[in-house]
């Protein structure tokens, strides 16, 4: 008998562990399987890792036919590790340490990075202002290393409460904003779109802008296209469903608005949209709801947590960048965020009114 991880495993079994080593070095497999099995849902843990459930389910497939075992089992719709899965669960979660160990310890050696701390990003609204900031920022601070952490946000404030990101930059709902401290920056829209042939498109008009107001009843009995379970996009638009008592058919979701976009116009249901891809003639028209259906974007940390100065920084580079992104809600910032405009402005230069 041999110890593995605390486990006890025949020389056979020894033998598969070896196998197994070899086929796991990669971390993002690693991670794929131990999000399986902390998710217990292929659908909930591609959410989690930003992919999407096929992808993912071929990845699983594949690495039990390499391995010529079976890592898990469903029992009551959930995927249970069998014994030769929790052998090679182990060992990912070993791995995935080493890795992080490795990478500490190298950092250590540079004297270049003197601090660090986490940021979580969302694939939309988070990406299209980080990299704007963070150039900024690197030219003040350049000794202070970013983790970036992608996802999407209900994994990210998972994160966040696990003290393994420091900021996440994204959308939010109202419950958000209770639950966590917001720099609110702006209001983005989300828009009802129906591909141009569908009995509703008669009644926009032909301008893009304003975008004709409608009631969300009007489409009590057609299908929807949805966002994927991990996004503030889809708790956004079931509130509002929910709020008038509506229960939609979902017949697709998914994470990536290009899939979405290309469902809705190919007609296989309504679905919503940010405003940023509202763009006119793409075979689909676009509705304002009544009232309109918006979230907040911001930069999201703990409750009773001073962030440090640099983090701080951080966080009003990410509302200046918001200040001059295309939006036209505009810039709606909130109290927290206009303290920190109020701490750097005179040493930056900028304010929202110049």
């Amino acid at each position: 008998m041999y110890t593995i991880s605390k486990i006890y495993v025949t020389t056979k079994e020894l033998i598969h562990y070896k196998l197994m080593m070899r086929c796991v070095m990669n971390t993002k497999a690693c991670e794929y399987i131990v999000a399986i099995a902390e998710k217990k849902n292929l659908s909930a843990a591609a959410a989690s890792l930003g992919i999407s459930q096929p992808t993912l389910s071929s990845f699983l497939s594949n690495t039990e036919r390499n391995l010529k075992q079976t890592l898990f089992t469903r029992q009551k719709k959930e995927f249970v590790p069998t014994p030769a899965g929790q052998i090679y669960l182990e060992a990912c979660r070993e791995i995935i340490q080493v890795k992080n160990r490795t990478y500490q310890s190298m950092l250590s050696l540079s004297s270049q990075y003197t601090d660090r701390f986490t940021v979580g990003v969302t694939p939309h609204r988070g990406s299209t202002v980080f990299s704007k900031a963070f150039a900024q920022f690197y030219r003040r601070y350049p000794n202070i290393y970013i983790d970036i952490k992608e996802g999407y946000l209900v994994s990210l404030l998972q994160a966040l409460d696990n003290h393994e990101t420091d900021l996440v930059l994204g959308s939010v709902t109202k419950e958000d904003m209770i639950t966590y401290n917001v720099m609110q920056n702006s209001i983005d829209e989300l828009y009802l779109c129906v591909p141009d042939f569908h009995p509703l498109a008669s009644l926009a008009s032909p301008a893009a802008e304003p975008k004709d107001q409608i009631n969300v009843e009007r489409v009590q009995d057609t299908p929807f296209v949805m966002w994927g379970p991990d996004t503030t996009n889809r708790k956004v638009v079931l509130g509002r469903l929910s709020e008038v008592g509506m229960k939609p058919t979902i017949v697709y979701e998914s994470n990536n608005v290009l899939l979405i976009d290309q469902m809705i116009q190919g007609g296989v249901g309504v679905g919503f949209l940010p405003d940023a891809y509202c763009r006119p003639n793409q075979h689909r028209v676009y509705f304002s709801l009544n009232p309109p259906l918006t979230c907040a974007i911001g930069t999201i940390y703990r409750k009773n947590e001073r962030l440090t100065r640099p983090q701080r920084y951080f966080a009003y580079l990410i509302a200046k960048a918001q200040m001059f992104s295309v939006n036209p809600w505009g810039v709606d910032f909130n109290e927290l965020t206009m303290e920190l405009v109020k701490e750097f402005e005179e040493e930056d230069g900028w304010t929202p009114d110049n």
